[in-house]
């Protein structure tokens, strides 16, 4: 959903800070993307720049977990 959403949002950047595994690390279902996702966004005239502040930004997910967040993730069971 929010993979497909960036195309219609209009934007002409995307700037990733964690990554994909640091979401699921905390228990997070990205759902499928196709492997060349960035590639894909770039064919629309949308840049990607990844691993901006990684470690900052995989330290707010893990917060956010240790604190009791939601954790959406269609697939812990009913």
């Amino acid at each position: 959903m929010c993979f497909g959403a960036i195309p219609w949002s209009g934007v002409r950047r995307l700037v990733c800070g964690a990554r994909e595994e640091d979401a699921r690390a905390i228990g997070f279902d990205e759902g499928p993307k196709t492997p060349d996702w960035v590639a894909s966004l770039e064919q629309r005239g949308i840049s990607v720049a990844r691993d901006v502040c990684r470690d900052e930004a995989a330290a707010v997910l893990r917060y956010y977990a240790e604190n009791g967040g939601m954790i959406y993730n269609a697939r812990q069971g009913a």
